[in-house]
């Protein structure tokens, strides 16, 4: 009896092992499960602010063209406008001037004929190129707006990849940071050197107190203004959190995350860049978090640093905001600097449309100064043609004209082998001597 008794407990402690087993296998599904929903909450966020960007970009696109259209009917009306003027002009001068101008003066005409046709043919080919340029701009602004969505999940695929060979060295982390930063520059379709600077390049921006400054990277934007740009990585808090499986701690290092950001936030206001005489920049800059979920996660946290129930990311966004820093992700920035992109392509069309202005103009001035060469041709004409009447004058007509004069040598014997009655003068000359 005993034996069984002992049996039975026995049994019962083993069945007791077995319900704590499963609950604690329980227990970490139950947690893995957890884990899981927050990672997909954050793909979640990184997909709406990717289709987000993607509509920004697509309705800037839409306006791009809007606008390119426009310009294009403006270009195309002015050309024929021109063109029109032109040839009425031409017809009109040259009918006037037809019959009046002698054959000694065709060369000349030719002379100044020509280059007018070679400048007009120059411009129309300028407005042609300039058409089919805008053309193929506004397919490579479409093709690069379709690999924007693919290049953003590839980023954010890398960056993950990455995390673990980065975390715990701070000037890997940050050389990192800015060589993401410079991949995103290359893809905006920024030129660097022209449109954007690596560490000030050669700038040589210095602090009121004479220290050397040297933001990641300065934006150019057209009428001389700049943006200044700052790459920030915070790994070690992340990926802590990411790997912990105590819910407690992992609380702890959400929040060793967002204080790691505030800090970044504090650390750039603190530089001050918009003083910078050399720079005309608004008086903020933006942070760049380069990882993506790191980013999201961030933001949809509690972020009050006493520990209680804050505005979320809100509360972050107003902290960096006070402090004149706006924190953005892969995914906004490259949205940012498309569009500084596109805004610079629009800027150099207008710089192109302006020089055709300038190009017209230049070119209606010398059409009139081809049109006074031509009335001061009819004026020389008829100022040749009253010469020709008054020499005629003197030679046929009136009191002692030089034919009525040779006739009364002929007639006193002079020995004359030709006849000038011949010429038919000889009577307007008497006539003129009566």
């Amino acid at each position: 009896m005993f034996k069984k008794g002992k049996e039975a407990g026995q049994k019962n402690i083993e069945a007791e092992q077995r319900a704590q087993l499963a609950e604690d296998r329980y227990q970490r599904l139950q947690e893995q499960h957890n884990r899981l929903l927050q990672e997909r909450e954050q793909l979640q966020f990184a997909e709406a602010d990717l289709r987000s960007s993607l509509v920004e970009a697509q309705t800037t696109n839409r306006h791009l063209q809007e606008k390119l259209a426009t310009q294009k009917d403006e270009l195309h009306q002015r050309q024929e406008q021109l063109r029109q003027q032109f040839e009425n002009l031409a017809q009109q001068v040259l009918n006037q001037q037809r019959e009046q101008l002698a054959e000694s003066n065709s060369e000349r005409l030719k002379l100044i004929l020509d280059p007018l046709k070679e400048r007009i043919a120059s411009f129309e080919q300028r407005v042609e190129k300039n058409q089919e340029h805008q053309t193929v701009q506004s397919e490579v602004l479409k093709g690069e707006l379709e690999r924007l969505a693919r290049l953003n999940q590839q980023m954010s695929e890398e960056a993950r990849n990455l995390t673990q060979a980065l975390k715990g060295d701070n000037k890997t982390q940050g050389n990192w940071g800015e060589l993401v930063l410079e991949r995103i520059l290359e893809s905006s379709g920024l030129q660097r050197g022209s449109e954007y600077l690596l560490q000030g390049e050669d700038m040589g921006l210095r602090s009121e107190d004479g220290q050397a400054q040297r933001p990641d990277v300065i934006v150019r934007l057209p009428e001389g203004r700049h943006l200044i740009i700052d790459a920030k990585v915070s790994l070690k808090a992340y990926e802590s959190f990411c790997n912990c499986l105590d819910e407690t701690e992992r609380i702890g290092y959400l929040k060793q995350h967002v204080q790691s950001l505030r800090s970044h936030v504090k650390g750039l206001s603190e530089k001050h860049y918009y003083r910078l005489h050399k720079l005309n920049t608004p008086d903020f800059v933006l942070l760049f978090v380069p990882i993506e979920a790191s980013f999201s996660l961030a933001l949809s946290t509690d972020t009050d640093n006493q520990g209680g129930s804050g505005l979320g990311s809100a509360s972050l966004f107003q902290y960096a905001w006070e402090r004149k820093v706006i924190i953005v992700s892969p995914t906004t920035l490259l949205a940012t600097l498309r569009t500084t992109a596109s805004i610079w392509k629009y800027e150099k069309q207008n710089l192109n449309a302006l020089q055709i202005a300038e190009e017209s103009g230049r070119l209606y001035d010398k059409f009139y100064g081809f049109v006074q060469e031509l009335e001061k041709i009819g004026v020389m004409l008829h100022k040749s043609q009253e010469t020709y009447d008054d020499a005629m004058k003197k030679l046929s007509t009136g009191k002692g004209n030089l034919l009525s004069r040779a006739e009364k040598l002929r007639a006193m014997g002079i020995n004359a082998k030709k006849d000038m009655g011949e010429l038919g003068l000889i009577a307007d000359a008497a006539a003129g001597e009566e």
